[in-house]
């Protein structure tokens, strides 16, 4: 598991394949969006302080199967709070307003890798080829291509929106070719990553770990040096070693010395 911090009070986690849970989903859109939760009348209301709408959550509550008690039951959680339900997966006018915020582009596939498939991909609009490195270098942080595909299109924007603003990004700190190069401190989705790992060198990046949870929030400077000042001491350590294990001669050759030395001994 994944911990991302969203705010002060909100944190989400996502599972060993990088997925986000749908209660997570609704939290992360509330909190990315400057939502607080409240308690009123025993339901935790999702409030913004310079926007009059305000949410309830399905998965916070327990609501019958049955669809007609199912729709009294929102109504009478609706009346009781003067907030409305959230379904992400479902809200078109929420998936709208998402799309207000963050230029992208929706299209809809219906065949993928040759099977009929029939979803909704949402992309972030990004350079020509974003994924050519010869062309553009690397492109990390806000600059990277981000795309997501669903079957419900406003499940799809809100992936999207939540990819683009950090959940699910991985921490690197990277090094430009170089020995007396300095670091930086990148944060890359999954797709970007594997485009990372083809072309840049083992030593040359180093995984974070640990900070992936300030992907979304961000890090004091002090924080991001002290990452960077990390990296830099592994990866002088590695290249030193590197460098070591070089210099000495393989087994092979240590072998044919030692079968060598009683002959001119003789």
């Amino acid at each position: 598991m994944t911990k991302y911090i969203l705010s002060s009070k909100t944190s989400i986690e996502l599972n060993e394949k990088g997925e986000i849970s749908p209660a997570d989903l609704e939290i992360a859109l509330l909190a990315t969006m400057g939502f607080t939760p409240q308690n009123v009348e025993g339901v935790t209301v999702w409030s913004h302080e310079n926007d009059d709408k305000s949410f309830w959550l399905a998965h916070e509550q327990s609501l019958p199967a049955d669809d007609e008690e199912r729709a009294a039951a929102v109504k009478a959680i609706n009346e009781k709070t003067g907030a409305r339900l959230l379904m992400p997966s479902m809200d078109h006018s929420l998936a709208q307003h998402l799309m207000s915020q963050l230029p992208m582009n929706v299209t809809g596939e219906a065949f993928v890798s040759g099977s009929l498939t029939g979803q909704w991909r949402a992309e972030t609009v990004s350079r020509f080829n974003p994924y050519d490195v010869q062309s553009h270098g690397l492109l990390v942080n806000r600059q990277q291509h981000v795309s997501c595909a669903s079957q419900s299109l406003p499940l799809a924007v809100a992936l999207l929106f939540l990819q683009v603003l950090g959940v699910g990004q991985r921490a690197y700190v990277l090094f430009p070719a170089g020995a007396d190069a300095k670091g930086q401190l990148v944060y890359l989705t999954p797709d970007n990553e594997k485009n990372m790992l083809q072309f840049v060198p083992e030593l040359d990046r180093h995984r974070m770990e640990g900070l992936d949870k300030y992907a979304v929030v961000g890090m004091d400077q002090d924080l991001v040096q002290e990452a960077v000042e990390k990296a830099q001491l592994l990866r002088t350590i590695a290249q030193g070693k590197a460098k070591t294990d070089a210099q000495q001669p393989g087994p092979e050759l240590v072998a044919t010395a030692s079968e060598a030395a009683p002959a001119a001994a003789e």
